[in-house]
């Protein structure tokens, strides 16, 4: 018997999550650093998946010995002209859809945080309206003012919890779906439950939260609703 608590509400990451964005990301960095003679590497793409650019550009910035010749205003300048050029192409991850459907046909609240500010979000997004009609809450983490701290800290999952019209009566009645491991310690440190979509070439699972994981999958394709507290597919 499942004695998992019901899920009433669902909350989506974006990148990596509802569109595959993550690896088009990967190729940005690359192309912006190379023209500075570094090498952007899977690993810092480790350290900075899930956060703000906030945090990520002063990150890479001091990480590439390039403060006092490289402004935060220019790399997001030249960041955000890529991205224009790039992530419009960025397509649904598989079995996506399908979810997204049958959680709106069983009247299940749903959401996207996303560390993206409000730019990045509608360059994203352009190409699927029809997705995010069917989720009636965003929440931008990278330039809202009532997120203080980004992931890991629960800051952008609590907040997102609170804005629901009709909140979830405990965090945990929450599902979160996240691939990077500073978002699953975001969700866990908010009380939430947690299904992680790993892309395994570059991505670590976080070990030390690993056993208040619900579940980890390789794809959508293999997600059963049923074994995280919500109704089985029809």
């Amino acid at each position: 018997m499942n004695s998992r608590p019901k899920i009433t509400h669902v909350i989506f990451d974006l990148d990596g999550v509802l569109i595959d964005s993550e690896r088009v990301n990967f190729q940005i960095y690359q192309r912006l650093w190379s023209k500075y003679g570094k090498t952007f590497t899977p690993e810092l793409m480790l350290r900075i998946t899930g956060t703000p650019m906030a945090n990520s550009a002063p990150f890479l910035i001091q990480h590439f010995d390039m403060e006092g010749k490289l402004s935060i205003e220019e790399y997001r300048k030249q960041y955000n002209t890529l991205a224009d050029e790039f992530m419009r192409k960025c397509p649904i991850i598989p079995g996506v859809m399908r979810l997204v459907r049958h959680l709106a046909r069983h009247k299940i609240h749903m959401a996207v945080c996303t560390s993206s500010n409000k730019i990045e979000f509608n360059v994203k997004t352009a190409m699927h309206p029809e997705l995010f009609s069917l989720i009636p809450l965003i929440v931008l983490a990278g330039d809202d003012p009532e997120i203080k701290r980004g992931k890991p800290a629960p800051d952008p999952f609590l907040v997102t919890m609170n804005r629901f019209r009709e909140k979830p009566e405990n965090a945990v009645n929450v599902l979160v779906f996240e691939d990077s491991a500073n978002g699953v310690r975001s969700a866990i440190a908010a009380g939430m439950q947690v299904v992680m979509i790993p892309d395994m070439s570059y991505m670590k699972l976080p070990e030390e939260v690993i056993d208040k994981i619900g579940c980890i999958l390789k794809s959508f394709e293999e997600f059963k609703p049923e074994s995280m507290g919500l109704p089985s597919y029809d």
